[in-house]
């Protein structure tokens, strides 16, 4: 290997290792968030199927699906889960009506759309 070919090879390694870490640390800047989608997600799952056997569900009923929801991403061993079904079901129902997946009844129960 020549003087030019050695150069070029080491700025190239630099630059590689430069992308993977920015990458890496995005990844995890943006992890809890990702964490949250991916509960909000696995919530909107269960609570759709409970939607498809029954008519409509209640904020309480939502809790209590969602209680023991837990998610996590397969590069990381950080794990996020619903800590409190009381305080997550309106964020889910919230989520859930932005999604299109549900739409609120007059009497506070939320159905399919």
């Amino acid at each position: 290997m020549n003087m030019p070919q050695m150069i070029l090879g080491i700025l190239a390694f630099a630059l590689v290792t430069a992308v993977l870490y920015v990458w890496g640390l995005h990844k995890s800047m943006t992890q809890a968030g990702d964490l949250q989608r991916i509960l909000l997600n696995k919530s909107a799952q269960k609570v759709v199927s409970y939607l498809k056997k029954h008519e409509s569900i209640s904020l309480e009923e939502m809790a209590g699906l969602c209680r023991n929801v837990k998610a996590g991403q397969f590069w990381s061993r950080q794990r996020a889960a619903v800590q409190n079904p009381q305080a997550f079901a309106p964020q889910l129902a919230q989520y859930m009506t932005e999604q299109l997946l549900v739409q609120k009844l007059p009497n506070g129960r939320f159905s399919l759309r």
